[in-house]
């Protein structure tokens, strides 16, 4: 048992750090669809019956929730333009929807150990959000003004973010029966 899910966690982990390259690099080359490939195949893999946690679509969907509202307002504030902006111009764009649904897929498996301690995940989110912002922004995919006030305001949108998520990972009874208690 606990092979299997060293084996699915790992999966997991690989296909995460693949939707983010497929989406950003993709992105900044107007081939975005390497990471609908990808997303699609961790979807796919974490969704199947025999490795799905009880909440793991709560979670993408309130993750999705998240990247919705925050990529909206960075996109309306003008902190972020976004290369490849679609459908409209001032949502969040669909491919930062979808790397908030890798995200959600990832908090009951690759992420699981974070849920331990809530506080620690949020300062995690918050160094590791704009981090991929940051990164995002370099490969061309982004473009991120008043860079340093942005990541800094990122930070704290991140911070609360994670905390929130991992809370919501937290209230599902199924999550607390695999031993991951709400300790902080």
């Amino acid at each position: 048992m606990a092979r299997i899910k060293l084996t699915n966690n790992l999966v997991n982990f690989v296909l995460f750090q693949a939707v983010w390259v497929g989406f950003v690099v993709g992105g900044s080359h107007d081939m975005i669809w390497w990471g609908v490939i990808v997303l699609t195949g961790m979807l796919l893999w974490q969704l199947w019956p025999s490795r799905r946690a009880d909440n793991d679509i709560k979670l993408i969907l309130t993750s999705m929730a998240a990247g919705t509202v925050t990529g909206t307002i960075w996109s309306v504030t003008g902190l972020i333009d976004f290369k490849s902006h679609w459908p409209i111009d001032y949502l969040s764009p669909w491919w930062i929807i979808a790397l908030w649904a890798s995200f959600g897929a990832a908090l009951n498996h690759s992420l699981s150990w974070l849920q331990k301690t809530p506080w620690l995940a949020a300062i995690f989110g918050a160094i590791g959000g704009p981090t991929s912002y940051a990164a995002a922004n370099r490969l061309g995919a982004i473009e991120i003004n008043n860079f340093w006030f942005t990541l800094g305001l990122m930070s704290v949108v991140w911070f609360v973010a994670v905390f929130i998520l991992m809370k919501v990972a937290l209230a599902d009874p199924s999550t607390k029966s695999r031993g991951l208690a709400d300790v902080w």
